[in-house]
């Protein structure tokens, strides 16, 4: 049986943000072996993104899903 897709995963997390979206940005960490990795928040007046990563200290900004989608894949796994 093949594995779960994690990148199904993110994306999916992603898109309810998205679908959440009230008055106030409802910032989602992602963790890597119960470790916090990076928070997302998204900003549904500009249709972006903003992630956070911790350990690298950088601040992006977004407006593709699928290329935050990459960026917390790439963090969030060992490949």
């Amino acid at each position: 049986l093949m594995e779960e897709s994690q990148l199904i995963g993110i994306i999916n997390r992603l898109k309810a943000m998205q679908e959440d979206a009230g008055d106030e940005p409802q910032p989602r960490r992602f963790e890597k072996e119960g470790v916090e990795m990076a928070q997302v928040i998204y900003h549904p007046e500009t249709q972006t993104y903003s992630l956070d990563e911790y350990q690298a200290k950088e601040h992006f900004e977004f407006d593709n899903i699928d290329l935050i989608a990459i960026e917390l894949f790439e963090l969030l796994t060992d490949n």
